[in-house]
């Protein structure tokens, strides 16, 4: 199994920063989703677990926000790296990080973005 499916990035590279995408996680609201939907936000802010962790992204180049969770990933490992990297238990999620719309502030090793 190769441990990164994304084009975006050269896998000899992704587990060099310390695992800085394994630190949060990110919910796109878009400004003009449905005001039930961006309410959800809300929502998970006002948690009381989860919320403790949250804060909203605003960012001048979009139309909208991004809710940030920041919670690290169990499989995080003290050494920065993770610990089922190769695992087939791995989440599809994270080896398709980085996807074609992330940018260098979401992983500093990305080498090219996808058209979309």
């Amino acid at each position: 199994m190769k441990a990164n499916l994304s084009e975006n990035i050269d896998p000899a590279n992704c587990e060099k920063c310390g695992g800085q995408c394994c630190k949060y996680f990110g919910i796109w609201y878009s400004d003009d989703c449905d005001p039930v939907v961006i309410s959800e936000a809300q929502r998970i802010m006002s948690l009381k677990n989860i919320g403790l962790y949250c804060e909203i992204i605003h960012e001048d180049s979009n139309k909208g926000f991004w809710l940030r969770i920041n919670d690290v990933c169990k499989f995080l490992g003290k050494n920065g790296k993770c610990k089922i990297y190769d695992s087939p238990s791995r989440p599809l999620l994270c080896r398709l990080f980085p996807y074609s719309n992330s940018t260098k502030t979401d992983c500093p090793h990305i080498t090219k973005r996808r058209e979309p």
